[in-house]
């Protein structure tokens, strides 16, 4: 070890007298501090005017476009000038001669001036905790966890990288020539993730070999040993390199001796690579203050429950429009979009079947008219080089699975011993499903018996949940692309004629909405019964429709006005109602306290007020008030046996439409009072809780801030390292 240290120590020094280390640590500051200083000033000023941001650590540090990201961007280009002349200035100088020819073993060079590497790259790293330091200033209750996780991860990457350029540097004895060789290594272990990812026997060995995005965990906060293992195997496999090809340099062996060293070496690096992938073996950190990165204790305590292993398979229509997110070369990175549940599923199975038929791709059939399904599917096979011989045919993939009622999308199909069910890609900028709909999805599939089913009465006129039109009910209901639409919530969603059949004996709620149609006596006393049996109900209705609904209304002891309720508004029409939330709504609706009760709003456009008409058995609680405080929205409740029943009225029926969804301005909580409404009606089972605690941290700096920080790395930091390198290097001259 002494030997190690002194060669560290002279290689250090050695360093130190070159201008190019100082140049790096003058410029990595400057270039790394552009842009956490425009984060701090931007978010800063956003809060400043009365934006509210939550999770500000990972928006300054985190992300794609965070300083970590930066950091690692620009550590791509300075490393390799620190170690092209790590060994190669010995060998252009003819003194790794003598060093190989002295009793020194090769073991402590490359470990000596390996370890003077790694204490540079502690160098840079101690400025980058600096900037953490100065982040903690202007960042109150900063998540300090995930700046540690994520300079780890730098930390690794770093030396990743130098052991990566003192095996390019042991091969010329030219300077250049071995940054420009570190570059394209470096660059061949960015990119080789993408290559053969079509094919699936190679896909996983190029993935894993990939240093591209082996940091973004760390820097997210959440530390894995795969990652750690990855990096330590990279470490090893190039020092190894460089210790044989030194080795070669001071002995003569066959070259079957040679080729067995190097055989030896891939097979051990690839062994241990593929134990340390294995989800079963790998094991997580997760650093971030409120554990964002790790599933919610509901999905955990609902995975826990299961004995079975999980299949997800990925059914892609080559036709449809979301082709793109699951064609065979994203395979990997699909798969990694249900990491958080590998991790706690490691017997996780997906699969991905291909296939074409009819979608609702216009523009694919409008560039390519007069061509039916078969004929496109073998264009779009050659545009993205599939192989069409591997697509199954509309017939062949209908005797495996019906995807009619899924409009033949892009979709997954959860599979848990006989159960199975659906979960979509969605039409918004996030396109994947989050963990709320995930873990809706597999309890829908673990526990069967607990999936709501949500009845809506037909036959009166009533509002559609298949319809697309303004007033109706799909996207709350039914809208296979809209992640909060119920079906994607973990609900079943039917409808229910009673001229034909009764109310099903399943039914977790029904709902009637504002129904156009009188109800006949035998509908009637069919609604009754259901309520006097304890069922859930849900009414809506509309101004002008009243008569329908008054006699069941009465049936449970509530009136409806005649008369639209107005308001006086600047901006919208007297009719248009923006519903505040009362103060009686908190202990039955969580979410309906704090900032909703405060400015939440719900869009009423065309609403009346309820009243009490008679003694009723029910608890009535107003939800919804106009400006006067008149009811709008009630919330009935009362025991039957061992359950609660619980039964909502709304004196509006367009708070659930698709257009009042949709609004985007005033800014509405409408989305809000659905899906609250039916997390009520279910007790909390659906949809599923998955949320976290808000997280702590706030910006606090102002713009002097901000400044005192570009001082300090832009000014102060740089110039001191300037004067001590001049100084350093006059010293060093006139000695």
């Amino acid at each position: 070890m002494r030997t190690i240290f002194k060669i560290a120590r002279f290689e250090l020094s050695t360093l130190f007298y070159s201008p190019v280390a100082w140049l790096v640590l003058m410029i990595f500051p400057i270039q790394a501090g552009l842009d956490i200083t425009k984060f701090i000033q931007m978010i800063g000023r956003a809060s400043r005017m009365g934006q509210e941001f939550t999770e500000i650590t990972d928006k300054i540090f985190g992300g794609n476009y965070g300083f970590f990201a930066g950091v690692k961007n620009t550590l791509y280009l300075y490393i390799p000038l620190l170690t092209m002349g790590l060994i190669s200035r010995e060998t252009h100088s003819g003194s790794i001669k003598l060093l190989l020819s002295s009793p020194v073993k090769v073991r402590d060079i490359v470990l000596g001036k390996y370890l003077a590497m790694m204490a540079y790259g502690l160098i840079l790293i101690f400025i980058v905790v600096l900037f953490g330091v100065a982040g903690g200033l202007s960042i109150k209750n900063m998540d300090y966890g995930q700046v540690f996780a994520g300079t780890f991860g730098l930390y690794l990457l770093i030396c990743a990288y130098a052991a990566i350029g003192l095996f390019m540097s042991s091969l010329t004895s030219y300077q250049v020539v071995a940054a420009i060789s570190t570059l394209g290594i470096l660059g061949v272990l960015n990119f080789i993730g993408g290559l053969l990812q079509g094919v699936d026997l190679i896909r996983h060995v190029t993935y894993f070999l990939s240093i591209s995005g082996r940091t973004e965990q760390a820097i997210s906060g959440l530390i894995s040993t795969e990652d750690v293992a990855y990096f330590l195997i990279v470490i090893f496999f190039f020092l190894m390199l460089t210790g044989i090809k030194l080795q070669a340099g001071r002995e003569a062996k066959p070259l079957r001796v040679k080729l067995l060293r190097y055989t030896a070496l891939i097979f051990v690096c690839f062994v241990a690579g593929y134990i340390s992938s294995r989800p079963s073996l790998t094991a997580y950190l997760d650093l971030t203050a409120v554990k964002t990165r790790t599933l919610n204790a509901n999905s955990v305590a609902l995975i826990k429950t299961m004995d079975k292993p999980l299949r997800v398979t990925t059914y892609v229509n080559i036709l449809d429009e979301n082709y793109y997110m699951a064609k065979p070369e994203v395979k990997s990175a699909d798969e990694k979009t249900l990491m958080q549940y590998r991790r706690f599923m490691p017997d996780l199975k997906m699969d991905y079947v291909y296939y074409y038929d009819v979608s609702k791709n216009a523009n694919l059939y409008k560039s390519h008219p007069g061509m039916d399904e078969k004929a496109l599917a073998k264009s779009v096979a050659d545009v993205y080089g599939l192989n069409f011989e591997s697509v199954l045919t509309p017939a062949q993939i209908r005797k495996i699975v019906n995807l009619s009622g899924e409009e033949n999308r892009v979709v997954r199909q959860l599979s848990y011993g006989d159960q199975k069910t659906f979960l979509r890609y969605f039409n918004d900028m996030m396109m994947y499903a989050s963990e709320q709909e995930i873990t809706a999805a597999i309890k829908r599939i673990v526990m069967p018996s607990k999936i709501p089913a949500v009845v809506f009465l037909t036959g009166h006129d009533e509002r559609s949940t298949y319809k697309t039109g303004d007033k109706e009910y799909r996207v709350a209901t039914t809208e296979l692309t809209f992640r909060y639409a119920l079906i994607n919530q973990g609900f079943d969603v039917d409808t229910v004629s009673l001229h034909t059949r009764d109310i099903p004996a399943k039914t977790s709620v029904l709902v009637i909405a504002d129904p156009g149609l009188s109800f006949s006596t035998s509908d009637l006393d069919k609604i009754k019964r259901y309520i006097d049996r304890g069922g859930n109900l849900l009414i809506t209705t509309e101004p002008g429709r009243q008569a329908f609904l008054s006699p069941l209304l009465a049936h449970l002891g509530i009136g409806m006005n005649k008369e639209s309720v107005i308001e006086k508004s600047r901006d919208f029409a007297p009719d248009f109602i923006l519903a505040k939330f009362s103060e009686q709504a908190g202990p039955y609706f969580k979410k309906y306290n704090s900032t909703w009760q405060a400015d939440g709003v719900v869009a009423m456009p065309g609403a009346v007020s309820l009243n009490t008409i008679s003694a009723s058995a029910f608890n009535i609680t107003p939800i919804l008030t106009d400006q006067q405080k008149h009811p709008l929205v009630l919330a009935l409740t009362r025991r039957i046996a061992d359950k609660e029943q619980r039964i909502m009225i709304a004196g509006d029926a367009d708070f659930m439409s698709s257009v009042e969804i949709a609004r985007g301005r005033p800014v509405t909580r409408n989305f809000d009072l659905i899906t609250e409404t039916f997390r009520w009606f279910t007790g909390g089972e659906f949809p599923v809780n998955t949320y976290r605690p808000k997280s702590q941290d706030v910006i606090s700096s102002d713009d002097n801030g901000v400044l005192a920080i570009r001082i300090f790395f832009f000014g102060i930091l740089p110039f001191s390292l300037l004067i001590t390198a001049t100084l350093l290097l006059i010293y060093r001259k006139r000695r």
